[in-house]
């Protein structure tokens, strides 16, 4: 589910109630393997599950030491605060093109959070149609 909320003049946005509890009080904010979005971890799975994936990448290899430093180079450590917002650095956010009073979209995603902001998930392609092997490949039952 999307959340839609507002950054606020210090940079801040609201972490979604539900996610709150998941998140714990330490997050580690960063860049996207997708364009034009931020990831929100928990301290712990950063450490503990995003690190270790980033050590096994081939450092001989230009794009995963380019991966590598625009995930881990770019990581901020945030405290959430007691209502529950956390503050993202300007240079994160104009990663994405936000600034205060914009809206972004906050998407839950197994305990991450993934942010966009909402002019940009507004033009995106959301037709799934386009997806290869949607079927097959990416075969959610229900859906």
């Amino acid at each position: 589910m999307r959340d839609v909320k507002k950054v606020d003049a210090k940079g801040r946005f609201f972490i979604p109630a539900k996610q709150k509890e998941l998140l714990g009080e330490e997050v580690v904010v960063t860049n996207s393997l997708d364009v034009g979005y931020l990831c929100v971890y928990s301290k712990d799975y950063f450490d503990n599950k995003i690190m270790p994936q980033l050590s096994k990448l081939n450092t001989m290899d230009a794009n995963a030491r380019k991966i590598k430093r625009a995930i881990i180079g770019e990581a901020c450590e945030v405290s959430v605060d007691s209502q529950g917002r956390i503050a993202v650095n300007s240079e994160l956010w104009d990663r994405i093109g936000a600034k205060p009073g914009d809206e972004i979209c906050v998407f839950n995603d197994a305990g991450k959070l993934d942010i966009c902001t909402k002019s940009f998930y507004d033009s995106e392609d959301h037709d799934l149609s386009s997806i290869e092997g949607l079927e097959t490949k990416y075969y959610v039952e229900g859906l």
